[in-house]
């Protein structure tokens, strides 16, 4: 430091301190002219602040309490929206379910028809099959016997012919006769 900042330094106590009195007395004046208005501010001022508190804490309570009030119907609302929405999901998967029991149930249904189906088509097929081979084996039977018949009528009507068929003399007998009775040369048992 050097000696005019110690001056200054050494000065500046005594005027603080004389400032320090002289706003003692400002105060003691003020006090004195204004004593009485101030202390009835002050009074003022403490009831305003007294109540501004007391609406303050009545303020935060009811806010507190409106809150709460909101916070506990939200949690309401959320618990019914939470179990209708559970319900609502249950509800969808039974109705899932039950849709799934029901094509299930109808597929098997269907199936067992389409099966029962085939199967009185597969007897009705198998039972035509076996009248139309016993229609087959009776017309071959029929064929058969009508062929042996045939063959049996064939032979006869041979064997008459062959009964009935003039000899070879006979017929050369015949024809002479015709050939003769043709040059007119015929006399009934005598030959000119």
């Amino acid at each position: 430091m050097n000696k005019a900042q110690s001056v200054e330094s050494k000065e500046q106590p005594a005027d603080a301190r004389a400032e320090a009195g002289g706003d003692r007395n400002v105060d003691q004046i003020r006090d004195i002219l204004f004593g009485g208005q101030m202390r009835d501010y002050e009074r003022r001022f403490g009831e305003l602040s007294s109540r501004l508190e007391q609406d303050a804490a009545r303020l935060r309570s009811d806010f507190d309490s409106r809150v709460s009030a909101l916070e506990k119907r939200m949690d309401e609302q959320f618990d019914r929206l939470h179990k209708a929405l559970r319900q609502e999901v249950q509800d969808r998967g039974q109705s899932l379910d039950d849709l799934e029991s029901r094509h299930q149930q109808a597929s098997r249904t269907q199936r067992s028809e389409v099966n029962a189906s085939i199967s009185n088509l597969q007897s009705d097929l198998a039972a035509t099959d076996e009248r139309l081979r016993a229609v087959l084996a009776d017309l071959q039977t029929a064929l058969k016997v009508a062929g042996e018949r045939a063959d049996g009528a064939l032979g006869q009507t041979r064997e008459e012919l062959r009964r009935d068929k003039v000899s070879r003399e006979d017929l050369a007998g015949m024809l002479a006769e015709v050939a003769l009775r043709l040059k007119g040369q015929f006399d009934l048992g005598v030959v000119k």
